[in-house]
């Protein structure tokens, strides 16, 4: 077995870091700082096997056609939605407020027809003419019966 012996401190001597250094000089790690990061991918293809770089590309390529064909699916879907739309919906729904404001015209023409009745008949709340009177509440002028 081994001695083990202490060394003192005065022994020791100083070795610089340029002896002991991974590179061989400073300008190496530089021209390494300076590669640019597209160099740096396309040193792993030397790194990382064929097959594996394959099974990515494939899959790469899978996902961006799946992608592509949801979103030209969507696309389409919108279009036929929004032509559907503005060539059927909007018609119809021009047309059912053509027809609400024709129902509320005549209603609002038959109040006042209502209410002129009410007013030449000088019987608030009666609108109906009775049997013997004129339509409108007038008088019979002599000679002229209703019947």
């Amino acid at each position: 077995m081994g001695k083990i012996e202490e060394l003192p401190i005065d022994h020791v001597e100083e070795v610089s870091d340029s002896e002991y250094s991974d590179f061989e000089s400073d300008s190496e790690y530089e021209e390494v700082a300076e590669e640019s990061l597209l160099e740096r991918l396309s040193a792993l293809k030397e790194v990382i096997p064929e097959k594996q770089r394959k099974a990515v590309s494939s899959f790469a390529s899978t996902i961006y056609n799946a992608g592509w064909t949801a979103t030209t699916f969507v696309g389409k879907s919108a279009w036929v939605l929004t032509t559907s739309a503005l060539l059927i919906i909007l018609p119809l729904a021009l047309e059912i407020e053509k027809e609400q404001a024709l129902i509320q015209f005549e209603n609002e023409a038959r109040m006042q027809q209502q209410s002129q009745q009410q007013m030449l008949s000088g019987q608030p709340g009666q609108g109906q003419s009775l049997p013997g009177q004129m339509p409108y509440g007038g008088l019979v002028p002599p000679g002229f019966q209703s019947q």
